[in-house]
């Protein structure tokens, strides 16, 4: 768990807690029992639970929380109708950020292919959210090349309002990428994604499928990062890295971005009362 210290640096310098949680069963309780009422909750979308059950819990959750964002697969959206009764359902509990991302459905269940495609669709929508966020790759993505990828960030920053990276362990990598963003002209505010406090087993399993290979290579290189991880790894030496470079515009870091694998009962005394 980290300190009253780590949890300054990590949220009194930027814009607070936010946190990303999969929406089990027990997520409701769970989450109201240990984040702060004044924490950004994101809401994960999966082809196991479906889209449905991401917009459930978004909804459950709003009460207890100030900001809830869901994320929205494209490849999960059914139709044009089932777009406009997910965000017209969102409308009336006054969630007005959504996350946009293709999503791990192999075949797409309707019109969208890409997630470029559904923020280019929401964009001129009448139902548009207030807010739209797209994912960044500061190390790529297993699955699409870096030229393409690029593209499709260029596509998407248009009309999008944020970006958050994906999880990486190596400061330096994030860094000298968000630099070669801005200097392709990258404007969108971008939240640097890291790893709460998770226990290794979980890790090693979720980061190949999450396009985070290059960062296991960096802790096997890294010995002393890779036995803190045995005990359960604490980002504090990674928010302690980027703390310099946070009010610095040439970044345009709008804060941190904590995936949390769900074990938040490491997470109950970030972010204060």
């Amino acid at each position: 768990m980290m300190d009253q210290s780590s949890s300054a640096t990590l949220f009194n310098q930027t814009g607070g807690p936010r946190f990303e949680i999969i929406p089990a069963d027990n997520i409701v309780e769970r989450a109201t029992a240990a984040l702060p009422s004044h924490a950004t909750l994101t809401i994960t979308c999966s082809p196991t639970n479906g889209i449905d059950a991401t917009i459930d819990k978004a909804i459950a959750l709003a009460p207890h929380f100030d900001h809830v964002i869901p994320h929205l697969a494209a490849r999960m959206i059914r139709s044009d109708d089932h777009l406009n009764t997910v965000l017209d359902r969102l409308a009336e509990h006054d969630i007005n950020d959504v996350f946009i991302i293709g999503g791990d459905q192999e075949k797409p269940l309707g019109p969208y292919h890409h997630g470029s495609e559904l923020v280019q669709s929401l964009a001129a929508s009448d139902n548009r959210p207030q807010r739209i966020g797209i994912p960044a790759y500061p190390e790529g993505h297993p699955h699409i090349d870096t030229d393409t990828l690029n593209q499709d960030l260029a596509t998407k920053a248009s009309l999008a309002d944020y970006a958050v990276t994906q999880m990486c362990f190596d400061p330096d990598q994030v860094l000298a990428w968000l630099q070669q963003q801005r200097a392709s002209g990258l404007k969108l505010p971008c939240y640097l994604g890291i790893p709460g406090p998770v226990k290794l087993d979980k890790l090693l399993w979720i980061a190949p499928r999450i396009g985070v290979t290059d960062s296991l290579r960096f802790l096997r290189k890294n010995l002393k990062l890779s036995r803190k991880l045995l005990r359960g790894y604490d980002p504090s030496d990674l928010v302690n890295a980027y703390t310099p470079y946070l009010n610095e515009s040439d970044y345009g870091i709008a804060g941190f971005h904590t995936y949390t694998f769900n074990e938040l009962d490491t997470l109950k005394n970030v972010g204060g009362d």
